[in-house]
């Protein structure tokens, strides 16, 4: 019998175990490799063609190139997501934070807290079904509503949060904390219906960041490809996801 601690000891320990890490990634699909390398070919010839080598453009590569390693381990449902999750989340924190986006700036923080949540919960579900991969569920239609509800609220005193501290694109910028904290919390507890709100996220993603790019120049082009690349991984993975309820309800 494992206790919520041991439960998320034995997850933390796969996860910060690189023999693990490189398992798992060497048992994914053809077709992930292929999506694996086109979208960390994007980050780098970004970066090339920005023309800009500053820190920022330097973390904003950085940022990239793990959070594409931890989407699609995301994809297959794989533990050590996570492990990119982590890294991925405090470079992001920081980009967030330097172009002053401050529902950006939340919604790094409230993932990074996530991160940990979501080992605990996949390594149960893993334990529990004796599976290597967390098992996708369906969402009730109660819940549901609890989760459009909840995002109402939560963007509205985001609004009105981000107008207050003077945050940039705050209209579109104030929906990222509320999708995300739902889709987080879907994710974390393995509802395929949380591609639905990575797949909002990613589009309000690329128009932000887009903005930005315009309005700060080339050093932040490499995430505004990165938004891109997150958009299309968003459409393989609620494909894969969505495939696999399908198939274990027949």
């Amino acid at each position: 019998m494992h206790t919520k601690l041991s439960t998320l000891a034995i997850g933390l320990k796969k996860c910060l175990t690189p023999k693990v890490v490189f398992q798992e990634l060497g048992s994914l699909s053809r077709q992930d490799y292929l999506l694996l390398a086109i979208l960390l070919v994007s980050q780098v010839v970004a970066f090339i063609f920005s023309g800009t080598f500053d820190t920022m453009s330097i973390l904003s590569l950085i940022v990239g190139v793990v959070t594409i390693m931890n989407l699609i381990l995301v994809n297959r449902g794989r533990l050590t997501n996570f492990t990119f999750g982590i890294i991925a989340t405090v470079f992001w924190l920081i980009v967030a934070a330097q172009t002053r986006l401050v529902g950006d700036v939340f919604s790094q923080s409230y993932y990074l807290i996530m991160q940990f949540i979501g080992i605990y919960a996949w390594q149960k579900d893993m334990l529990s079904t004796h599976k290597a991969e967390v098992t996708p569920k369906k969402i009730t239609m109660t819940r549901a509503m609890i989760a459009i509800l909840g995002f109402a609220i939560l963007y509205g005193l985001v609004l009105l949060t981000s107008h207050h501290l003077g945050g940039q694109q705050i209209v579109l910028d104030a929906t990222l904390l509320p999708l995300a904290i739902i889709s987080q919390l879907l994710m974390t507890y393995g509802y395929r219906s949380q591609w639905i709100g990575w797949l909002l996220i990613d589009a309000i993603n690329v128009i932000i960041w887009f903005n930005t790019w315009q309005s700060t120049g080339n050093s932040v082009f490499g995430m505004f490809i990165l938004q891109i690349a997150m958009l299309v991984n968003a459409v393989y993975g609620a494909y894969i996801w969505f495939h696999k309820t399908a198939a274990g309800e027949k």
